[in-house]
């Protein structure tokens, strides 16, 4: 048995039927785990061939989740091929994938490879497919990842392999508040962790509470610690809270901070284009978008969020508009206006 497919579900009738069949022929074993599903979410698994077993030890006493870690390990604890697949309900393998997915793993070395996962115009990187090893195991109550041993191999990509994110949130908590509560809970366990208040800053941004964001981020880049794209990814999501409140100098501050980080990303050579283009410095705004465009194209290495938009469409939208406002200004001039 060479694939095992691991997935973890509540309540998820309406989209594991579409995951699972997108999945066909990737996998030779599927294993669910049911967190305390209240409709038929384990008996369309059984339909579908899993194996489905039930735990809620993953859960708090009010019955939510409180362990994503804990509910992925109890399905790889189900898998007996030489690889684990891990997937979740709301996603769906891109057409060819199935086929991407089975050379990848018969043409690696690797304990590990990394998928790339799109959501809307958003993509990254995370490690899907690893070898089905005992010391290979979830860690985080939230955001969860597999930790390799100490001195393992490195991980690498699977070409051309792609999971679509494509949710459906109807009658369930919705995940900013579910990720935030369990941040929050991270953060409590280990206060010290730059990850766990990476994380909780992250979520704290998409809520709109961006002052309290900008002092988790703030906290984590005094840490020192986390991985290299956390540290700029921090202080990019500074620049970005920033330019959310209208505090566009401050903006600026923090988006020539993050590039000092790594200068690769145009995200934030856009995030200080657009500050600039706010206070109506139309021609350093411009500069800033070509600077965007010089980017090319976002690093073959980072495992980050990044739009893709922002490398092209949207720094090209943003020079000729930053032109219109120069000849509209230079005409104003000549008139005599302001």
């Amino acid at each position: 048995m060479l694939i095992s497919a691991c997935l973890i579900v509540r309540d998820e009738e309406r989209l594991l039927a579409r995951c699972v069949r997108r999945l066909r022929g990737a996998y030779d074993e599927l294993c669910v785990v049911d967190t305390g599903s209240t409709d038929r979410t384990a008996e369309v698994a059984r339909r579908l061939g899993a194996a489905v077993e039930r735990t809620t030890e993953c859960n708090g006493p009010d019955g939510k989740i409180l362990d994503f870690s804990a509910a992925r390990n109890a399905a790889l604890a189900m898998a007996r091929g030489e690889w684990v697949l891990s997937i979740d309900a709301d996603e769906v393998v891109e057409p060819g994938g199935a086929a991407r997915i089975r050379r990848a793993v018969r043409r690696t070395d690797a304990p590990g490879l990394r998928v790339t996962l799109r959501d809307g115009a958003i993509t990254w990187r995370a490690t899907r497919l690893f070898r089905n090893d005992p010391r290979h195991r979830y860690v985080g109550r939230v955001h969860e990842g597999v930790r390799f041993p100490p001195g393992s191999p490195p991980v690498r990509d699977a070409p051309g392999v792609v999971f679509r994110h494509l949710p459906d949130k109807r009658d369930k908590e919705g995940s900013n508040e579910r990720n935030l509560r369990l941040c929050e809970a991270e953060v409590r366990d280990a206060p010290g962790s730059a990850r766990a208040l990476f994380y909780l800053a992250n979520e704290l941004r998409l809520a709109g509470r961006y002052d309290e964001a900008v002092a988790r981020y703030e906290q984590q880049l005094a840490l020192g610690g986390g991985w290299p794209t956390e540290r700029y990814r921090a202080a990019h999501c500074v620049a970005t809270c920033r330019f959310a409140q209208g505090r566009h100098g401050e903006a600026i501050d923090a988006g020539l901070r993050a590039l000092r980080l790594d200068p690769r990303y145009a995200e934030t050579h856009c995030v200080v284009g657009d500050a600039y283009f706010a206070l109506g410095e139309y021609e350093f705004a411009r500069q800033w978008y070509k600077s965007a465009l010089a980017c090319g194209a976002p690093p073959a290495d980072s495992p980050m969020f990044v739009m893709a938009v922002a490398y092209d469409r949207y720094p090209r939208a943003k020079i000729r508009a930053c032109e219109r406002r120069l000849r509209e200004r230079r005409a104003a001039r000549r008139e005599g206006g302001p």
